[in-house]
Order: C-alpha cells, then sequence, then structure tokens
C-alpha cells in the first residue's frame, strides 16, 4: 500500500528544510510548483519519475529538481528523507542545472538538514547561518550519473518498460526489437536518437542502477546477476565495478 506525505505550507522563506522518517511505499508531494527542490535519501531508496525520465537514488543520494518540475517520488524501502526548497532567486544565485540532476550526500548536509527541524530551539541568526551554509554545500555537492533516459516513442516505450519489469531479458536486442515488431537495427537506432545512449550503455546503466536498488534490499550477486540477466555472478561483479568503480561487497561496506 502507498501513501501521499504532505509536508507545510509554502512560506515565503529563502530555504526550507524537512526531515524525517518515510515508510516504504511513501509517496513525498513535491508541492512547491515555484522552488526547485533538493531532496536527500538516507539509508534506503527512492525512485524519481519526471516526464520520460527516472531515477534511482540509493542511500546517501539525492537529486535536484528545478523550480517548475512535476515529480513522481516512491519510497522503495523505509528511509530517511530530507528536503530543501530553495526560493527560485535563491535557486537561480547558486547555477545549478536545469533539469534533474543526481547529488551525492555529505555528512554534513544531513547534518543541516536534521538541525534546521529543531527550529523552535535555533535563534533566527542562527537558522539564516545553518541556511546560507546550506546553500553554499548543495552548490558544491558531486553530481554522479544515475539517470536513465526514457522514451515517448511507442516500440522503444515497451521495450523498456518490459525491461525494467523482466531485465533478465537484455541479453538480446533482436528478441526484443521482434517483440515490438520492429528490426534489431531499427530499435538499436532509436536508443541512440531518443536517449543519447546506445543499446549497450542504456542496457548497463539500467542494469546498474537496478543492482544498487538490489543491494539496498540485501540481494547478493548471485541472485543479482540471475535476475539482471548476466552470465556468471563474476560477470555482473565485473559489470558493477566498471560502472561504480568498486565490488558489490566494497558498494555495501562504504554505505
Amino acid at each position: 500500500m502507498t501513501k501521499d506525505v504532505e509536508f507545510p505550507p509554502n512560506p515565503p522563506a529563502r530555504l526550507i528544510a524537512w526531515s524525517g522518517q518515510l515508510d516504504k511505499g511513501a509517496r513525498p508531494a513535491t508541492r512547491y510548483s515555484d522552488r526547485a527542490q533538493v531532496l536527500f535519501c538516507y539509508d534506503g531508496l527512492m525512485r524519481i519519475d519526471a516526464g520520460q525520465d527516472r531515477w534511482y537514488i540509493p542511500d546517501r543520494f539525492g537529486i535536484w529538481l528545478p523550480k517548475g518540475l512535476n515529480a513522481q517520488i516512491e519510497v522503495a524501502e523505509q528511509i530517511e528523507f530530507q528536503s530543501f526548497s530553495l526560493h527560485a532567486q535563491v535557486a537561480q544565485s547558486l547555477g545549478m542545472p536545469d533539469r534533474p540532476t543526481v547529488l551525492r550526500a555529505t555528512p554534513l548536509i544531513r547534518g543541516i538538514g536534521r538541525r534546521l527541524m529543531d527550529g523552535d530551539a535555533l535563534t533566527p541568526a542562527a537558522q539564516r547561518r545553518l541556511g546560507v551554509v546550506a546553500l553554499d554545500e548543495i552548490a558544491r555537492l558531486e553530481r554522479p550519473d544515475l539517470h536513465l533516459p526514457g522514451s515517448r516513442e511507442p516500440r522503444l516505450s515497451r521495450v523498456m518498460s518490459h525491461l525494467l519489469e523482466r531485465p533478465q531479458d537484455a541479453g538480446s536486442l533482436a528478441a526484443l526489437a521482434a517483440r515490438v515488431g520492429t528490426s534489431e537495427r531499427t530499435l538499436s537506432r532509436l536508443f541512440q536518437k531518443e536517449t543519447g545512449m546506445s543499446w549497450r550503455a542504456w542496457r548497463d546503466r539500467m542494469r546498474f542502477v537496478l543492482a544498487l536498488e538490489g543491494l539496498q534490499i540485501g540481494r547478493n550477486s548471485t541472485e543479482l546477476a540471475a535476475t539482471l540477466g548476466y552470465s556468471s555472478p563474476s560477470a555482473f561483479v565485473a559489470a558493477f565495478r566498471r560502472q561504480s568503480g568498486m565490488t558489490p561487497t566494497q558498494w555495501r561496506h562504504q554505505r
């Protein structure tokens, strides 16, 4: 069962912070249409859908959402969730991208989010100082690419939807093309045209973000290799290392 999570109404503040626990299936609402937002996930995983694209945000990562973007958020596992909503002029001054962008969280930004929730215990001057530090930290955060491009092209959209449900079918582009009544060559061309990525690059990105989700919920390399269509656990580990620079075991330990 899913549930919507309501946040306080939009006050005329430069920065609005919210921090707390969200259960699996929660759907935090992006209510501030006139504000940019930065959303962080800790100790779990959340999915973000915006337009035709999808992002998987694992533990200690977040996402920048420009002003006016209609995004759907779903919590895949219980998380500590933090939201920073920025006045349009403040967001513009940071020089952030005009598209959704994944950010790597730091202990500092996590601590600021928690501290700003203690509004009654902070003087207005202390809140302003923390807000300035938060904005500076957001602008400096590393921006890894966990973006999985989508498409509105009917054939490609059907293939993508099928693969997200059955990633083990990602071994044969020819079989996927036959499924939607087109040729392997045409489907390969559509991947490049619609996503800016080759078929193999898109498939590898999909496998990686789904692997992050699987690792987050405790699946091991043997299970993930089978689920994601790899020939062996060692092939999965090698592919994960190419994407992340570390093995699945190392990724678990660095959490």
